[in-house]
């Protein structure tokens, strides 16, 4: 691919990095000073806003990345009771105003209609119109665009497996926090790549470039911190159970890139993280939390 652009870590600066991957002609990093996995070089920026809009990536030597996936129903329950473990205050508010960035088939969306308070506003934006058409199949409020068409304003604003398609977080960061009411909050879920040591440990395919960064607690955190929020809740989940190493293996007889390991023993994590913008004084922030 042309047009691929040498950068420092999106997260601390520097520019010294160690290779930790390769993938479809494209490197992944370790930065050497925060620990963070990104592309380096980068696809220019309007190659990643097509793929993005398109699902899917084509390369010079011809082949080809699909990355629609499906939709999920099963999601649905698992969400709900995220949210409400993460977020109980918000359950017991007159009215929850949150918008759901990269929605996709509108799973999300559908699990917070169902536990937030009824008069709540509750939307989804994606920029892939096949899967906001399929989530309109289903009568829920996902419309098509990206951030930096959004004028209203919420309380909080959500990124679920949104943070690795991000060339430049703290950007997006400052887009989310534009749109958000005093004391607004973010909820992210993402994985934890950055802190499982080396690349086979990573249990499949890292998608490159259509995964533009990988991080873990310490990298979040720090991202949220240097952009003025404060991290109050969190929940880091396994996901190596016995039917998870079971389809792992099934995929590895079946000729796929993945990892196969004994149940319990893979340091892949999901990480769920809460944070709320810095608009109290320092000596009423943990009141507030």
């Amino acid at each position: 691919m042309n047009n691929l652009v040498d950068i420092n870590c999106p997260l601390c600066g520097d520019d010294n990095h160690i290779l930790w991957a390769t993938e479809n002609g494209f490197n992944c990093v370790c930065c050497g000073q925060c620990g963070l996995l990104y592309v380096n070089p980068l696809p220019n920026a309007t190659y990643i806003e097509e793929s993005v809009k398109l699902g899917g990536h084509v390369f010079e030597d011809g082949k080809q990345l699909n990355t629609k996936t499906r939709r999920m129903h099963s999601k649905q329950r698992y969400f709900e009771r995220v949210v409400k473990q993460l977020f109980p205050d918000l359950l017991n508010r007159t009215s929850v105003a949150w918008l759901d960035v990269g929605a996709g088939y509108g799973e999300f969306v559908q699990a917070l209609l169902s536990v937030l308070p009824t008069s709540s506003i509750v939307e989804g934006l994606e920029p892939m119109t096949h899967k906001v058409e399929k989530a309109r199949e289903f009568n829920l409020p996902v419309r098509l665009g990206f951030l930096s068409g959004v004028t209203a304003s919420y309380d909080v604003v959500s990124i679920i497996d949104v943070f690795s398609h991000i060339p430049d977080f703290p950007g997006f960061l400052s887009s989310i926090k534009s749109v958000l009411n005093s004391d607004g909050e973010i909820l992210v879920k993402t994985g934890n790549a950055a802190e499982i040591g080396k690349r086979s440990n990573f249990p499949g395919a890292l998608n490159l470039p259509d995964h533009l960064m990988f991080g873990g607690v310490t990298q979040l955190t720090r991202f949220f911190e240097d952009a003025g929020f404060t991290v109050i809740g969190m929940e880091v989940e396994r996901i190596d159970g016995m039917w998870y190493s079971f389809k792992n293996l099934a995929k590895y007889l079946l000729g796929k890139p993945v990892s196969i390991s004994l149940p319990y023993t893979s340091p892949t994590r999901t990480i769920w993280m809460r944070a709320r913008l810095n608009t109290l004084p320092l000596d009423r922030r943990d009141e507030k939390a």
